[in-house]
């Protein structure tokens, strides 16, 4: 009894994973926004070990994104209503503030010589890390596409952040590989510009959640 039961829930989740695009990405958020939880942690751990502040700040990131994802999980229920744009500007919130704080960061390499320098072992091991968090970035920009979805949207706006950081992150351990050139003001640069990016996809949300509120049935503001 115990076996069949579990095979027919098995069986209603394969379903809804490969027809239900909301319920799918929900899942795979769900799995990634843990695997943001451990990187973050690992990025944290590793700055103090080896007193590097950018990677405690970008562990700081991570699990501000990895905030971001779990507001999405816990309300992909809900489609075009107002409580999903409260959440959405939520979601717009946590990026902007985390993406600042990553180019507040970034910036102080324009003023200061500072060159990360790793062994060989442990620079491939944070950029095959760091590729990672892009492909996973990536691939939640591809699938979270369905329209009319507000928090659809912001986990992909999300997901653009975190591949525009992760490109940051691989640029700066394949130059700190030895015998490398001294790469703090390319990854002043880097940082700045993608940071900025970033920022601005916290601020276009924010814009968009100020004009769509606007267009929202009387009734449903007031509900």
């Amino acid at each position: 009894m115990f076996v069949l039961e579990a095979k027919l829930k098995f069986k209603e989740f394969a379903h809804k994973f490969f027809h239900d695009k909301a319920f799918r990405t929900s899942k795979i958020t769900h799995v990634t926004m843990y695997y943001n939880y451990i990187w973050a942690c690992a990025k944290i751990v590793f700055g103090i070990f080896f007193n590097t502040l950018y990677f405690c700040l970008s562990g700081i990131y991570t699990i501000l994104i990895a905030f971001t994802k779990r507001v999405f999980h816990n309300n992909f229920g809900q489609v075009g209503t107002r409580e999903s744009l409260k959440k959405f500007l939520k979601m717009a919130i946590l990026i902007l503030v985390a993406s600042a704080i990553f180019v507040m960061y970034m910036s102080r390499l324009f003023f200061m010589e500072y060159t990360y320098t790793y062994s060989t072992i442990m620079g491939v091991a944070i950029a095959t890390f760091s590729f990672t968090e892009l492909g996973i970035a990536i691939g939640g920009l591809v699938s979270a596409t369905k329209k009319n979805h507000y928090l659809m949207m912001g986990i992909k706006c999300c997901n653009l952040s975190s591949a525009l950081i992760a490109i940051v992150l691989t640029q700066i351990a394949l130059l700190s590989l030895p015998e490398t050139i001294n790469a703090s003001f390319y990854n002043a640069i880097t940082g700045v510009v993608l940071g900025g990016l970033s920022m601005l996809i916290g601020v276009f949300m924010i814009i968009y959640y100020k004009h769509t509120i606007k267009t929202l049935p009387e009734e449903e503001i007031q509900s």
